[in-house]
């Protein structure tokens, strides 16, 4: 989305207290030194690249360290997308929107969050994506990275101290909550996940 596009979005800024700051990308934002300025809400619109779903993972784990009270918000291409950065992200979301909605929707949801940015006193899953597992387990985020390493079922369950029944039924947990349906789309999961800043990932299983 354009900055162009961001701006005649946040139309409904005007009347209210809050002022855009839009930035290219992350890298604009931490060259500018964004962060250390405090956010009330903060907003990430990602592509459909690979790189822009990395991206994204690595700014909002960020975000919510340097700025804890900040309201994180990810504007998402779709509703699968943001289903499968929602639950690879460590951290959780005040809201979860998606370009594939109306503008006049969207617009609607932003006017909400701002409206309700003072009574916000703890993180909830989504706005517009559906929630209920609370993102993946330590065990299956291990499963997921053992996969980006290229190691099979047999092998990670030998790492685990699993049997590749168990192994596989963590498996097909993942990919439920992430709602993908192959091992290709898991595979893109394990390749964004491995992007996360390493002292986020946790201990193991």
């Amino acid at each position: 989305m354009t900055k162009l596009g961001l701006r005649q979005l946040f139309s409904c800024c005007s009347g209210t207290p809050y002022q855009l700051d839009a930035f290219k990308d992350s890298g604009d934002w931490f060259s500018r030194r964004a962060h250390r300025r405090p956010y009330d809400i903060v907003i990430y619109s990602v592509a459909v690249t690979r790189q822009s779903r990395q991206h994204s993972i690595y700014f909002l784990t960020h975000l919510a360290r340097k700025q804890p009270d900040a309201v994180r918000v990810l504007l998402a291409d779709d509703e699968g997308q943001g289903k499968l950065i929602h639950h690879l992200l460590p951290i959780p979301l005040h809201a979860v929107l998606c370009k594939s909605s109306s503008v006049e929707k969207l617009r609607l949801q932003l006017n909400a969050l701002m409206q309700q940015k003072e009574s916000l006193s703890r993180p909830y899953k989504t706005l517009s994506c559906r929630s209920g597992s609370g993102g993946l387990s330590p065990t299956e985020r291990a499963i997921l990275d053992y996969m980006g390493k290229g190691l099979s079922i047999p092998e990670i369950a030998v790492q685990m101290a699993r049997n590749a029944k168990t192994i596989r039924t963590h498996k097909f947990n993942a990919m439920n909550k992430l709602g993908v349906r192959t091992d290709t789309g898991l595979l893109c999961a394990a390749d964004v996940l491995r992007y996360l800043p390493p002292e986020s990932m946790g201990a193991g299983c």
